[in-house]
Parts: structure tokens; C-alpha cells; sequence
């Protein structure tokens, strides 16, 4: 049977799109023994051809749930974004997704949805956590700010600011639909991380998680009036959170009373362990879904 990824190609991409979405389909590639093709997250009820689908990622921004009989889940790095939970956990969703439990969720936010409906799941992690280390650091690394606002970065060192090369991954705004070349951008930009960057600075999660798995230091910075964002919990296990101000007229000079308390020089975390087990907890999802009646 074809196995196919998700792509992003709904008409809520067409004035911008989000790296961090295409990221992780190339994470769930290298874990695949194949990819087919390629399936819209916000349109998988209308799949008319057998195949298996990794539903990694976040979900959803439409209500086109759930997908439709061709389409063989698996349900691994799964969230459920709150404005999506009615239509995720509608009582036909519901039954969906005890078709196809337990559920692997990326968060521990998700799990607990899933838990309050009465649906198996378990802590999955992230696929972009398994991409491989790199070999060595650079020797004129640089700093990446990466999806920081303007606010949140007074919080930095005026040393740090002047010298960070900014990126903004989550909103490019270019009018480009076509999945190859989306592709090719998300992995041209991990290679930037892997091969120039000394330190990442963002508040991305997908950065975030991406650069911790190949062996880069980051910090992350997130705004304070969200600290109930299950979304991001998950980067509080890896690295912690540091919690600034985004709002107010007084936000940039609270946020650079609060560098004092941040290590701007961490060390790139060891998760090579944590690989190991992700890949094996996917290996065994995919293995009962492609066993599966």
C-alpha cells in the first residue's frame, strides 16, 4: 500500500505558508520505508486512494474530520490544536480515533484530550526530535534569532542583538503552494541550523526541537501570557522555558531586566537516547497499522 505525508496546500496557505509544517513531514520521511506521495492535512476526508497516512503535526484548521476510509492513520506525534477540539473530538471523531488507538501525541496536553474522551494514547514526542547530530560545531558559528518578536528580544544581550541573523520560518510570505519546492526550502534551512549556527534563540517549537536533535544550543523564549499552552510543554522537558513579556508599553523594559536570569552560552543537549526510543515507538505504530484489518 502507498504511504503518503502530509503536505500544506489548502486554500489557508495560499498567501503564506509555515515551515515548521513541512520540517516535520521531512522528519516522518526518514523514519518511513517509503513515501508514495502526498496527502492535504485540511482535506483528508476527501482521500479517494487506499493509502497509509503518518498524522504527525498540528491539527487542524478545518473542519474536515474525520478522514476518510481510504486513508490507514497513524497516529503518532498527533496535537489538537484547542479551536480544534469539537471538531476532533466530535462523537464520529471520537469513534475514529478508538478505530485507530492508542494515539501517539506530541504532547501531554493532547494525551490528556484524549484520556478526558476516553481514548488510548501515550506520549509520543515529536518526530523532529530523531533528526541525526551533527558531527561537529562550527568554528565561526553564528546566532539565529528565530521567530523571536521585537518585544521578546530586549530580552537579549545588546551584543547578541546586533550580531543574530533573524529568520521568521513560521510565516514566509511568499505565494508558493507547490509541496517540492516547500520542501526544499524547509531542508535548506536545517542545514543552515546545522552547519552555521552556534546558538538558536526562538520561540518556535519547530525549531526548537529540530535544532536540539542536531546538536545545537538553544534557548527559547515564549510569551508569559501563555503559559497554559500545552503546545509548548514539550520544549519545557528539553530545554525549559523562559517566559517574557509580548504586551504592554512597559514589555521591552521588563524583558531586559529579565536577561540577567538567562544563559545565553547552554550546551547542546544529548538526546540520542530519546531517538532511539522515539524511532522505535513509530517503527511499532506503523507496524499495527499496516497489520491492521
Amino acid at each position: 500500500m502507498d504511504i503518503r505525508v502530509l503536505e500544506f496546500t489548502s486554500p489557508v496557505f495560499r498567501r503564506f505558508f509555515n515551515l515548521c509544517d513541512d520540517i516535520q513531514s521531512l522528519a516522518v520521511s526518514r523514519l518511513l520505508p517509503r513515501v508514495n506521495g502526498h496527502v492535504c492535512r485540511e482535506a483528508l476526508n476527501s482521500v479517494d486512494t487506499n493509502c497509509i497516512v503518518p498524522m504527525n503535526g498540528f491539527f487542524m484548521n478545518t473542519n474536515n474530520w474525520p478522514p476518510s476510509p481510504f486513508v490507514r492513520p497513524v497516529f503518532f506525534a498527533f496535537h489538537v490544536r484547542p479551536e480544534a477540539v469539537d471538531t476532533v473530538f466530535s462523537t464520529e471523531g471520537i469513534a475514529y480515533l478508538k478505530r485507530w488507538q492508542p494515539i501517539g501525541c506530541r504532547d501531554v496536553g493532547t494525551l490528556e484530550l484524549m484520556r478526558r474522551h476516553g481514548v488510548e494514547g501515550y506520549y509520543s514526542r515529536c518526530v523532529t526530535l530523531t533528526l541525526p547530530r551533527r558531527d561537529g560545531n562550527p568554528v565561526d558559528g553564528e546566532v539565529f534569532l528565530v521567530g523571536v518578536s521585537d518585544a521578546a528580544r530586549h530580552a537579549l544581550p545588546r551584543s547578541l542583538r546586533k550580531q543574530a541573523i533573524v529568520v521568521d520560518q513560521a510565516k514566509v510570505r511568499l505565494p508558493i503552494t507547490r509541496t517540492s519546492l516547500k520542501l526544499a526550502l524547509a531542508q535548506e534551512l536545517l542545514d543552515v541550523y546545522r552547519q552555521r549556527a552556534r546558538l538558536v534563540i526562538t520561540s518556535k517549537i519547530h525549531c526548537a526541537m529540530p535544532c536540539i536533535a542536531m546538536g545545537i544550543p538553544v534557548v527559547f523564549l515564549y510569551d508569559s501570557a501563555k503559559r497554559d499552552d500545552y503546545r509548548v510543554k514539550i520544549i519545557d522537558d528539553l530545554v525549559g522555558i523562559h517566559y517574557v513579556h509580548e504586551h504592554g508599553i512597559l514589555a521591552r523594559l521588563r524583558n531586559r531586566a529579565l536577561s540577567s536570569g538567562i544563559d545565553w552560552s547552554p550546551a547542546a543537549l544529548d538526546i540520542e537516547a530519546m531517538k532511539t526510543d522515539i524511532r522505535k515507538q513509530f517503527a511499532a505504530a506503523l507496524e499495527r497499522v499496516m497489520g491492521a484489518d
